[in-house]
């Protein structure tokens, strides 16, 4: 009969992979690392986690505060909660570089590619279900389609952070927001 999982071994493999991606990138996350920086060892390591990739996405997963899935009743407050939620996370120096060092390894990288799509999948669950819960109410054209909104939403905020390597005001936030629902509205 097989042991538990450790969840203290897991702790502290999660905590090494984080400060090494923060120091030296994503790239640097092998397992033989972690292994040294954490004590644990790399049958443990393999017990977790299937290969440093999948260790990588954890422990940047495990960085990164949920964002709700608020219900205010409208699409606009519902939208307005989401953007500044991740407003929080990836307002961060270190989130844009990791971010980026994480793309740059799902472009060369297939494997990566499919785990790193997996996770941004379940990161975009709230603006998922708010859209859809704005196409339910009307607020939504339903002929947009839920993975266009959801893009038409992200755009400028991913634009302004992301590649201009600025932070959005509230201001900027609300124009933003008039903007996209103006363009889904049916």
């Amino acid at each position: 009969m097989a042991r538990p999982l450790s969840e203290d071994a897991r702790t502290k493999m999660l905590r090494a992979a984080q400060a090494i991606i923060s120091a030296d990138g994503l790239d640097a996350c092998t397992v033989d690392e972690v292994a040294r920086c954490s004590g644990v060892a790399k049958t443990t390591i393999y017990r977790h986690f299937g290969n440093a990739d999948e260790l990588g996405i954890a422990a940047i997963d495990d960085m990164i505060e949920e964002v709700a899935t608020p219900d205010h009743g409208s699409l606009r407050a519902d939208l307005r909660s989401i953007v500044l939620g991740f407003r929080g996370v990836v307002g961060h120096d270190t989130f844009r570089q990791v971010f980026a060092s994480m793309l740059g390894r799902a472009a060369r990288d297939p494997e990566f590619a499919k785990i790193f799509a997996q996770t941004q999948e379940m990161r975009h669950e709230p603006l998922r279900i708010a859209i859809q819960r704005g196409i339910a109410r009307g607020e939504v054209d339903p002929e947009i389609g839920v993975e266009t909104a959801m893009y038409f939403v992200q755009g400028p905020f991913v634009a302004k952070r992301l590649i201009e390597l600025v932070d959005f005001t509230d201001r900027e936030v609300d124009v933003f927001l008039d903007l996209v629902i103006k363009a889904l509205s049916p």
